[in-house]
């Protein structure tokens, strides 16, 4: 399992300054650290396994009420029905995935 984790967690990841608006994402989840996001990642990348296939990690610094975290995202959808597709398909138990579009 270590060794699937790696793989997993050496996906593409993306600088969110390179992404164009309206880029169709959806987001996975939100960390307190860069680090926690890419082991979010790993650990959805381990449960979900081909569905992951072709998407890349994108994780954007963000800030709420005082307090910055950090929003792992994917990208790799053509648009926002896909995006849906693969939410319903990836969420269950302790993942939850919505559809975003990049501004």
């Amino acid at each position: 399992a270590v060794q699937a984790t790696a793989a997993f967690a050496d996906a593409p990841e993306i600088a969110p300054a390179s992404l164009r608006p309206g880029t169709r994402l959806v987001q996975l989840g939100a960390f307190e650290t860069v680090e926690k996001a890419r082991e979010g990642w790993a650990s959805i990348a381990l449960r979900a396994g081909a569905l992951m296939d072709g998407k890349e990690r994108v994780i954007q610094p963000a800030t709420s009420a005082g307090q910055d975290f950090f929003r792992l995202r994917a990208r790799g959808f053509e648009n926002e029905d896909d995006a849906r597709r693969f939410c319903a398909a990836i969420e269950g138990d302790d993942i939850r995935c919505v559809p975003v579009t990049h501004r």
